[in-house]
């Protein structure tokens, strides 16, 4: 393909091409410009490194998808909670369009992986870095929202963030893992110890299932889109049995 001859240009030995068909598969939408892919990836680090101009990066399409996520999660929200009043509509859009929430939806598909950025950003974690990460998912939206419109938009949205939205609100609201093992200490249990039971589906749309045991013996459940949100549910799951019975286990 001519975009790949010229990112292998580009890149040259140090910096490989990206692969195009492995984005698309992961965030489950296929390009008809696969530029715009290409520019929703790039971090200004990587802008100001490697082509020098800053104003190449992923910031206007992170303006443009953070405008359209905000639409769709704020539209759904409505729709889905007839019972709410202006207050709780809000707490609750704010929090499913939030950079933890965009940060926690790119890493279950694993858009983190795809990032563009300079070397001296990824030696220093940028990888990793929440605002970083939810900001190239912002970008990936605002380039499809270009490329496909408002509704292959929202079928992204709805995939990565609405349909996933009571695990990410967990996450989100409460770190589970912290507060079982806080209680776990504080009840000379010790640490708690999770294990994934089953790993089901293709490697883009994965099920994690993790068990979490304290003292040995199973406490708890979960079942998630990546380990670190199984584990949340299953330490969840675990916290309320130990609250239910001093002694469970």
């Amino acid at each position: 393909m001519m975009l790949t001859r010229w990112l292998k240009s580009l890149f040259g030995k140090k910096r490989p091409p990206i692969n195009i068909a492995e984005i698309e598969s992961a965030i489950g939408y296929s390009f008809n410009d696969h530029a715009l892919l290409f520019n929703s990836l790039k971090h200004r680090s990587y802008s100001q490194a490697v082509e020098g101009n800053l104003d190449t990066s992923n910031e206007r399409l992170e303006f443009l998808g953070d405008s359209v996520l905000n639409m769709v999660v704020s539209e759904a929200v409505f729709e889905e909670n007839p019972e709410f009043q202006e207050g709780d509509l809000t707490k609750l859009k704010s929090t499913l369009v939030s950079k933890t929430s965009a940060a926690i939806a790119a890493r279950n598909v694993g858009l983190n992986k795809f990032i563009l950025l300079s070397d001296s950003e990824e030696d220093a974690g940028g990888r990793n870095r929440t605002s970083i990460i939810a900001d190239t998912y912002e970008a990936v939206l605002g380039a499809i929202y270009l490329d496909g419109g408002l509704e292959e938009a929202r079928k992204f949205i709805q995939g990565t963030i609405l349909d996933d939205s009571d695990v990410i609100l967990n996450i989100v609201q409460k770190n589970y893992k912290s507060l079982l093992l806080e209680l776990t200490q504080a009840r000379k249990f010790g640490h708690p110890s999770y294990h994934t039971i089953t790993e089901d589906g293709p490697d883009h749309d994965k099920v994690f299932t993790v068990e979490v045991s304290v003292q040995g013996k199973p406490c708890g459940i979960g079942k998630g889109k990546t380990k670190k949100s199984a584990q949340q549910l299953a330490a969840k799951e675990c916290l309320l049995r130990l609250k239910e019975d001093d002694d469970p286990v």
